[in-house]
């Protein structure tokens, strides 16, 4: 009986023992928990609690213990406390916002169940709790990422879509449609290569990734669009991987078929002359310089011909731009209708052309198309129902024996061209090494003269013109200067004649009579007394038909009164077309202005004639002047210049006096007004100050 009763005490204390560390186990389990326990009472209040409810709350047990319901929210209280009140807890997990202890708010995964009696009454609760505040915030990173996936997939204006590793369609987005013609559901799992012409086949996304495996691919291909036109793309393309696994390719598609359009649009503006469609420079010096490459390599001649129309500035003046175009236009059809395939002809600009023959025998086979050009262009032209006739100057350097470069060919062949110009035009001239150094000097100072407009290299010198009787300065003769950076102050003589050949003398004499108006107007607003501005007007410029409008302009915007400007024709240019000139200067006295007659005396003018013009007064020429007073023939025709003036009641001034002698005779015979060395010479602005200080 004993010893029953000593195995019931060791069986009950194995028992204890076997209780206790299983107690001590699970508190350990749930004190080392990441959730966290609480047991709550049914008012709410908090029996236990574990060590990680410190961890995710901040109160310590001993704070919580006691305590009702800290941790939830004042406002989900109520509902809570009803809750426990009705026993609604069954068990299941629900997500809750909870509170900490520094008064923020996390999101829980909460699970509430009952504890039960003996008698399966509800004593209590247990509450098991976690933090799921990280997860729910990559729920919702991730739910944005693929929301703004989708939107960016769907919305997208490029075609975006996927490929597996057989080259099949896998997803594609709206916009495939758009740029192809064909929607998703047609291309799904169709090979994407369908679309490409067949020059881009190799292009596929198979090939380039077993190429250049895991990197991206970007190209430009051309598709066929469902309705058969052809459409430009730019595709990026770039390898899915997963988990280290190439699984496909992920693609972005633009339509560039505008863009490609527009370059090409460029190129041709920047390689083709817009006027006549042909090559321009550019692209012949492109084709020049490939020739002379190939010529080297093959030991082959070629040709370069500069073609020249002659006389066209006088069709551009007379007719008007807008006719010179046309007729540009008749002669590049000409010269088209003279060239192979093979040859190369361009418009250089204005009323030049270049034709590039290569692959020729010699020389003759340049002069035979040369005289074939001249033949053709001959020919009348109807243009706008006119008939025009032209003629060229053909300038021709050969390879090699003229040049072995694109630069020197071009150059000689120019200068070749100029000498033709020199001598009768209408012709042809083939490039020689013992061609005329003032050729090639005079092409230079033709580009000089260019570049010296474009960078203001022009200076004006001023020669006074004086009244001997009253000894006062009665005008100022503008006189233009070149600044040469190189060779100096050069003289009209030097670029003037070159300037009227060109074409230069009207940007150049517009930039004359603006400089002497505005210096005019500088000194009439310093105090200076009134004096006339006098420049001298070149035929070219007289023919200009804005000139009245041009002059009218510039007296508008220096502010000169227009009867302190004293423009200068010469005979010639007063005997060419007798009527249209008097129109033209009865529009410019009109203005205001003052004409005279320069170099009179050289001409064929006569009383008849002068007085239809209506001019102010005549400038004796300095050839009658030099000897003057030992010279009878010289002194007869002062005398009678002057009593011609006299008659006409015109003014009358003498240049080229450079003697007190000179000075007294011509006072003798009635002449009051004079310029020459003796009273100054021709100054610029600056150094006038001191000659007008004392004439105030």
């Amino acid at each position: 009986m004993l010893s029953a009763k000593n195995n019931q005490t060791d069986e009950l204390r194995r028992l204890e023992d076997e209780l206790r560390a299983m107690k001590e186990q699970f508190e350990a389990f749930v004190n080392n928990s990441t959730v966290a326990f609480i047991v709550i009472d049914l008012t709410g209040h908090i029996v236990r609690v574990n060590d990680t409810f410190e961890h995710i709350f901040g109160w310590t047990a001993d704070e919580a213990i006691g305590q009702q319901l800290p941790f939830v929210p004042d406002r989900l209280l109520p509902e809570f406390q009803q809750r426990l009140k009705t026993h609604s807890f069954t068990g299941t997990a629900s997500e809750e916002i909870r509170l900490c202890k520094d008064g923020t708010l996390f999101t829980a995964s909460e699970t509430i169940t009952p504890i039960l009696d003996d008698s399966g009454q509800v004593t209590s609760y247990a509450c098991i709790l976690r933090n799921i505040s990280d997860r729910k915030a990559d729920e919702r990173r991730l739910k944005v990422s693929e929301q703004r996936y989708k939107s960016l997939f769907e919305n997208n204006p490029n075609a975006i879509y996927s490929v597996d590793l057989q080259g099949r369609f896998t997803e594609l987005n709206p916009a495939v449609e758009t740029i192809t013609g064909y929607t998703p559901e047609e291309l799904l799992y169709r090979d994407h290569t369908m679309l490409l012409l067949p020059e881009f086949k190799e292009l596929s996304l198979l090939n380039h990734f077993a190429a250049n495996p895991g990197t991206k691919q970007e190209v430009e291909a051309t598709i066929v669009h469902k309705d058969g036109r052809l459409v430009d793309i730019s595709v990026i393309s770039l390898p899915i991987d997963v988990d280290g696994e190439m699984i496909g390719f992920f693609c972005i598609a633009k339509d560039i078929t505008v863009q490609k359009q527009a370059e090409q649009l460029i190129n041709h503006m920047a390689f083709t002359d817009c006027l006549t469609d042909l090559p321009n420079r550019r692209l012949f010096r492109n084709r020049l310089t490939e020739s002379i490459e190939t010529a080297e390599q093959n030991g082959d001649k070629l040709a370069v011909l500069f073609i020249d129309l002659d006389r066209f500035k006088v069709i551009n003046d007379s007719l008007g731009h807008a006719f010179g175009d046309h007729v540009l236009q008749a002669v590049s059809e000409r010269l088209q209708s003279c060239v192979t395939h093979e040859e190369t002809l361009c418009r250089m600009g204005g009323d030049e052309f270049t034709l590039l023959m290569p692959n020729i025998q010699g020389a003759q086979d340049a002069i035979d198309m040369s005289k074939k050009i001249m033949e053709v262009i001959r020919r009348p032209l109807n243009v706008d129902g006119n008939e025009v006739h032209v003629t060229t100057s053909i300038g021709i350097a050969l390879y090699p024996e003229n040049g072995r470069d694109a630069d020197t060919l071009m150059k000689n062949a120019d200068i070749a061209m100029y000498r033709i110009k020199e001598h009768g035009k209408n012709n042809f001239q083939l490039y020689t090494d013992v061609m005329n150094e003032d050729a090639i000097q005079h092409l230079q100072l033709e580009r000089e003269l260019r570049k010296a407009i474009e960078r203001e290299e022009f200076v004006l010198h001023y020669q006074p013109q004086v009244n001997v009787s009253t000894g006062q300065i009665t005008g100022m003769e503008a006189l233009v200067r070149w600044q040469h950076p190189e060779r100096g102050l050069l003289s009209p003589i030097h670029f003037i004649p070159l300037a009227e050949e060109t074409g230069l003398i009207v940007p150049i004499g517009e930039w004359v009579l603006k400089k002497a108006c505005e210096d005019g107007q500088r000194w009439l607003q310093e105090g200076r007394k009134p004096m006339r501005m006098a420049v001298n007007l070149s035929l070219i410029q007289f023919q200009e038909q804005d000139l009245v409008e041009k002059i009218h302009q510039i007296l508008v915007d220096t502010g000169l009164d227009p009867r302190y400007l004293e423009l200068e024709i010469t005979e010639s240019i007063a005997m060419n077309n007798v009527e249209q000139v008097v129109a033209k200067l009865e529009q410019l006295v009109n203005l205001g202005v003052q004409i005279s007659i320069d170099d009179f005396g050289t001409g064929f003018s006569s009383l008849s004639y002068l007085k239809k013009f209506p001019i102010h007064k005549l400038k004796i020429d300095r050839s009658f002047i030099t000897d003057i007073t030992s010279d009878p023939d010289d002194a007869s025709i002062v005398s009678a210049i002057v009593a011609m003036a006299n008659s006409l009641k015109l003014d009358l001034i003498v240049e080229g006096v450079e003697t007190k002698d000179q000075q007294l005779y011509l006072h003798r015979l009635g002449c009051f007004e004079m310029q020459g060395y003796l009273f100054s010479r021709p100054l610029p602005a600056q150094m006038l100050e001191q000659l007008l200080q004392n004439w105030l």
